[in-house]
């Protein structure tokens, strides 16, 4: 029979006070985005009176269709959408295929390339240079500014060298013995061994796609390249949406007269807007992201 640990008056007050610590914590980040999210759905002149924070006051779905009614919106939303799938995809396989590459013990260069990848986390030539680079390239004003210069990065590079480390060799000299070569090894069995980091990397590089603006800001001016984050930027810039001051704001506060959204409402509609998208896709890849965040931890 196993014996059960007796647990004391001070042992329950100290898993008390860890929950109630923890229940605090979960508020303070969880609130934030809640908030967000409640504004969101209120009537905008309803939120400028204030006192709006657990739940909608006024439910409307005004400020979702003010912004599903903007020119570039479906432009944007189509750009980032594409700019997250296929980047993700071409980072995450360039990634994975040169950290096998340098993972290799008998790669003659092995450490050469390692020392290189990390100075250039370090060490950056600056905006000026790498803005001329992609003109030098002809990437301005093109889809591929949003590819190429992401295609590779090295602190993702390191990490996946590290884990594919920590593979048995044993497994490629098998491999090796039947005949297989490299591309083989690396499709057929190093790949499919390393899906718990290839999945953590393909979360934070599609989250980086998917939040990246500065590069459409500095690198297109073609309003059919525009991001869906760029565009909400420009919004959180703006200090007037739909309507001229603050003085009109009070008149039609007085006498009841509605206005379509105004620009605090729109800047939470349009942030929930563009959050979604990655709290729809983390749970999906949650167990692996788990599983590639512990691969630093003591092994026993």
């Amino acid at each position: 029979m196993i014996n059960r640990i007796r647990r004391n008056k001070g042992d329950r007050v100290f898993d008390g006070i860890n929950a109630l610590l923890l229940l605090i914590v979960g508020v303070v980040t969880l609130y934030p985005f809640w908030n967000i999210l409640v504004l969101s759905f209120n009537n905008a002149l309803d939120t400028l009176r204030g006192g709006v924070y657990l739940w909608p006051r006024s439910f409307t779905l005004d400020n979702f269709k003010m912004i599903f009614d903007l020119p570039q919106l479906a432009t944007a939303f189509g750009n980032s959408f594409l700019r997250t799938i296929i980047g993700s995809l071409l980072s995450v396989g360039s990634t994975a295929m040169l950290a096998y590459v340098i993972s290799r013990r008998d790669f003659l260069f092995q450490k050469l390339l390692q020392r290189l990848f990390v100075i250039t986390m370090y060490v950056s030539g600056g905006l000026i240079p790498i803005y001329f680079v992609i003109k030098g390239l002809g990437l301005l004003d093109n889809f591929l500014v949003y590819l190429i210069p992401m295609l590779l990065q090295p602190f993702y590079l390191l990490i996946a060298r590290s884990y594919m480390d920590g593979l048995p060799a044993s497994l490629q000299e098998s491999a090796q013995i039947d005949g297989a070569n490299d591309f083989i090894i690396f499709a057929k069995i190093i790949f499919p061994l390393s899906m718990p980091i290839i999945a953590t990397i393909l979360l934070f590089v599609a989250v980086d796609q998917w939040n990246a603006w500065f590069d459409t800001f500095i690198y297109t001016a073609n309003e059919k390249l525009t991001t869906l984050q760029y565009e909400l930027v420009k919004i959180l810039s703006q200090s007037t949406a739909s309507v001229k001051n603050d003085a009109d704001l009070r008149n039609k506060l007085a006498g009841g007269a509605g206005v379509v959204s105004t620009p605090q409402s729109i800047r939470m509609a349009i942030t929930i807007v563009a959050t979604i998208p990655i709290v729809v896709v983390y749970p999906f890849v949650q167990k692996y992201f788990v599983h590639g965040m512990t691969l630093g931890a003591v092994k026993g």
